[in-house]
């Protein structure tokens, strides 16, 4: 029999066996698609009964806690495969939505008619922004009706805007865009206007209003592993994290010393918070039980850096680095090596993050499968 050949010389033309092995390899994808169907089902029905037996029992039906160790087991599942954590993230939120409908327990739906409530961080650039998949997952988590998405901004004033004009729910913000959003807003709260910058915006029915919530990330961070009241604390930097650090330091009774390569920048920064001001170099570690790197320094690819050598570190100090990429930095690697307790930059990241889910959406944020999330996405990375 004459082959038919296509007419178009571009067109692929696969030989025979090549044709029978596409044909193959589309074959396992139908198959797989309908036992992943059939087991999917087979799941929610045993969800269903988990529902009845627990409405018979006098129990509540949702289980928050089992819900955030199923979160974990299929992120440790999926380690090295080739489903991206974010879309672990889309499975488990469908999987626990279709069984909260089928145990009688609904979402929080965004409003009457199950519209999901819109979120962005907006930065420049954000492509590797871990916001979207640490929202995203503590909405699957909650059932919290919302989708997150990360999305580049040149001009900050036109995104407010369009928060406005699309009903944007809530907005991160993220570099450059800090300082110059406060213009935009209509409402901005106490301690984000003395820190002079704003990382959350809440949608209020058109009113924007704004807060910093990196303060209450990195207070809370420390205050896992040490109470910052009366202790001496060194801050590295002078850029807007180290402003936000020192003023969670301060009006939790805490004294702040920033440390900084820049003499001008860091003495600016010390004066407007009424703090002390030293050159990094003469940074000594008897005289502080606290250290917080907001610096750069050590992050990726400059890995092998660090802000303060090894002979600086005490055994008993309290290091925190905010750089999480990588996840331990030289600085705690070697602070781990003097005795000190470490807090990697997660920690930050994810209550800072913690608190502007709380601010959206009124409901507790669930900062294990958070934390887990971000996590699960850095290690995942190049």
């Amino acid at each position: 029999m004459k082959q038919t050949m296509s007419s178009d010389p571009s067109a692929p033309n696969p030989s025979g066996d090549e044709d029978k092995k596409l044909m193959e390899q589309r074959g396992i994808i139908d198959r797989l698609d309908q036992e992943m169907l059939r087991l999917f089902n087979e799941r929610l029905a045993a969800a269903g009964r988990i529902g009845e037996l627990k409405r018979r029992l006098g129990l509540p039906v949702r289980d928050t806690r089992r819900e955030a160790e199923e979160f974990r087991r299929l992120m440790g599942i999926n380690r090295g495969g080739l489903l991206t954590n974010r879309y672990v993230v889309k499975v488990f939120a469908a999987l626990m939505a279709a069984a909260r409908d089928v145990q009688g327990s609904p979402a929080h739906a965004a409003d009457g008619f199950g519209t999901p409530a819109l979120f962005a961080v907006f930065g420049n650039p954000v492509v590797h922004s871990l916001s979207p998949v640490m929202h995203n997952a503590a909405f699957a988590a909650t059932g919290f009706n919302g989708v997150y998405a990360a999305i580049r901004v040149k001009d900050i004033r036109l995104a407010a805007a369009g928060m406005r004009s699309l009903g944007l729910r809530g907005a991160s913000v993220t570099l450059p865009h800090k300082e110059t959003v406060m213009a935009c807003l209509d409402t901005i709260d106490p301690s984000a206007r003395r820190i002079k910058a704003v990382n959350t915006i809440v949608n209020a029915d058109g009113e924007l209003k704004g807060f910093n919530t990196d303060c209450a990330g990195a207070l809370q961070a420390l205050e896992e592993k040490v109470s910052v009241s009366g202790q001496n604390v060194a801050v590295i930097g002078a850029g807007g994290a180290a402003r936000a650090v020192a003023y969670g330091v301060l009006s939790a009774g805490g004294t702040v010393c920033v440390f900084n390569r820049s003499r001008e920048k860091g003495e600016a920064l010390a004066t407007e918070l009424g703090a002390e001001f030293k050159p990094l170099e003469e940074f000594a570690a008897e005289r502080f039980e606290i250290l917080v790197n907001t610096s750069p320094v050590g992050m990726t690819p400059q890995v092998k850096q660090s802000p303060v050598p090894l002979e600086k570190l005490r055994p008993g100090m309290v290091v925190m680095d905010i750089v999480y990429t990588p996840l331990k930095t030289r600085l705690l690697l070697e602070a781990e090596a003097a005795g000190c307790v470490t807090i990697d930059g997660l920690a930050m990241f994810v209550y800072q993050g913690a608190r502007q889910f709380e601010l959206w959406t009124g409901l507790p944020a669930p900062v294990d499968i958070m934390r887990t999330a971000v996590e699960a996405e850095v290690t995942s990375r190049p």
